[in-house]
């Protein structure tokens, strides 16, 4: 054993031993060096960049005009931005004049509108009136009535001054005529078919004066449909 010799002992440096019982110290030191970073981070941002341009005195400061937007599905740029406003001078309208504008036509006023022409009417004359009847009166009996007929007359007065003719008419549906005259004058024409008499007269007749106009009926009813001299109806019917 006393051969043998013991090894030296060997010790850390001062330095490592003082880190390494206290590591607040590291901690201090980045702490420090966090907050330098942090405020020359700060002064960088707040100092003026290179294209800082100082406002000369007695100018207001102009607000740039914000950049035009670009469509997001029309696939072109908007319209370029105005120019700068300059202090003093009014500003000049650039933009196009409304299409719209130009293409609606000008009207005058009311109070210089021409009136609406009226427009033509035209009327038909009114029809001619119709002419009076013949200035005659006439009078329906019947005579006499026997077994499948009868005799009836039609007194025929002229209520004029002047000489008048005359045209008689006497309808029975269904009857027949057999003959028809006048009573004491000179005779005129008469036809009877499908039970309708027209009888005209002969001479005329004279103003103020009458006529008997007889005639005989058969199968037929004493009442007829239909009397009248000259467009005047028969009175007794």
């Amino acid at each position: 054993m006393s051969g043998m010799r013991r090894a030296p002992r060997q010790f850390p440096p001062p330095g490592s031993t003082a880190v390494a019982s206290s590591p607040w110290i590291l901690v201090s030191v980045g702490v420090v060096i966090m907050v330098v970073l942090l405020v020359i981070a700060v002064g960088a941002y707040r100092g003026p960049g290179p294209d800082f341009q100082p406002v000369p005195p007695g100018q207001p400061p102009v607000a740039a005009a914000p950049m035009p937007e670009r469509a997001s599905s029309a696939g072109y740029h908007a319209s370029a931005s105005p120019p700068p406003v300059v202090p003093g001078l009014s500003p000049r309208r650039t933009d196009p004049p409304s299409a719209t504008a130009e293409a609606m036509p000008t009207t005058s006023s009311p109070s210089q509108a021409a009136p609406p022409a009226k427009p033509s009417r035209t009327t038909a004359p009114p029809p001619p009136p119709a002419p009076p009847p013949a200035p005659l009166d006439a009078r329906y009996q019947v005579l006499q009535v026997f077994q499948g007929g009868f005799i009836a007359e039609v007194l025929i007065h002229n209520t004029s001054r002047g000489d008048l003719g005359w045209v008689a008419r006497v309808e029975y549906p269904g009857g027949r005529v057999v003959t028809a005259w006048l009573e004491g004058v000179p005779q005129g024409t008469f036809s009877g078919a499908g039970g309708t008499l027209t009888y005209r007269s002969g001479p005329e007749l004279a103003g103020g004066s009458s006529v008997h106009l007889r005639f005989h009926i058969e199968s037929a009813g004493s009442r007829p449909a239909r009397c009248d001299v000259s467009g005047r109806a028969c009175r007794g019917v």
